[in-house]
């Protein structure tokens, strides 16, 4: 599909009041989930190791009790290409009025990839609950009752999914204290942020903002601000689909990862003969999560 003076007929002609169609953009809120990894091959793969469990109480005269370690897990990020491009005329170039108001150049592929990258970004949280076609590399979904670690299983979602409110971030909270190794050791992580979508921001001001208890009549003193338990407060993404869910990330180490393969680059060229322009932009890279301690979260009652 070839862009022609058909296509920005009222452009040609100056006589318009204004011509508008680009807008600002969000900020990358990826940047506030994933740490950015630069890669230099096709797959980047994350294994998770089991290391040694507990040492056990022994009887006088007792044997030594053997414990073993080694790889349990691994995630991989495949890296992908991301491309879009667009022909335009010539005459449709000379004869556009409003250069300056809408430019038709490299600018519009940047917002067109910008937006493409909070779309896939956010996807890893959006599918977070579908382990049949989004599993993490443990076989579960990136949120799940039932991680599997050797001899038992833990959780970084509630039984039942509630909806945010004191209550349930105060579990939440408790809940990340309570992960453990892949050998069922305690790990002492902590929540960070709290991430919600357009629909919960101003549920999560109040609770993260007020002083006091959210709405009680006692004059308690908002447990959670005092304590400082979410250190990084909240954010808000606009690329998360599900009104109700709301995620806490935590300082877990090879948690949210993003691997840039190739950066964004523009290339141009005038066909010979048509004198048409071609511009095309590409990218290359992965996002995905290699430890499911690095968030808890519910998609809401």
């Amino acid at each position: 599909m070839t862009i022609n003076t058909t296509a920005i007929k009222s452009l040609l002609e100056p006589v318009q009041n204004a011509v508008f169609g680009n807008y600002p953009s969000y900020p990358a809120h990826w940047r506030q989930i994933f740490k950015t990894y630069t890669s230099d091959k096709a797959v980047e793969r994350d294994v998770e190791m089991k290391p040694l469990g507990a040492a056990a109480l022994a009887a006088e005269g007792a044997s030594v009790t053997y414990d073993t370690m080694g790889e349990r897990y691994t995630t991989s990020y495949v890296n992908r290409y991301v491309k879009l491009g667009f022909i335009i005329t010539r005459q449709a170039i000379k004869d556009n009025q409003y250069k300056t108001q809408f430019p038709m150049n490299a600018s519009a592929l940047r917002d067109a990839f910008a937006n493409t990258k909070e779309t896939l970004g956010a996807a890893v949280l959006n599918n977070g609950y579908d382990g049949t076609n989004y599993p993490i590399g443990d076989g579960q979904a990136l949120f799940s009752t039932s991680h599997p670690i050797d001899g038992s299983v833990v959780a970084n979602t509630p039984s039942a999914q509630v909806d945010l409110n004191e209550t349930s971030l105060e579990a939440a909270l408790i809940a990340v204290q309570a992960f453990k190794d892949g050998a069922g050791k305690l790990v002492a992580i902590k929540a960070q942020k709290l991430l919600v979508p357009s629909a919960l921001q101003f549920v999560a001001r109040r609770l993260l903002g007020s002083d006091l208890r959210v709405d009680s009549a006692n004059h308690d003193i908002n447990a959670i601000k005092d304590g400082n338990y979410l250190p990084g407060g909240f954010a808000v993404n606009q690329f998360l689909t599900d009104s109700d869910q709301w995620t806490i990330l935590t300082d877990s180490q090879h948690g949210f990862k993003y691997f840039q393969r190739e950066p964004f680059e523009t290339d141009m060229y005038t066909d010979f003969d048509n004198d048409n322009l071609k511009v095309k932009g590409l990218e290359r890279y992965s996002f995905g999560v290699s430890n499911f301690r690095s968030c808890y979260g519910s998609q809401g009652a």
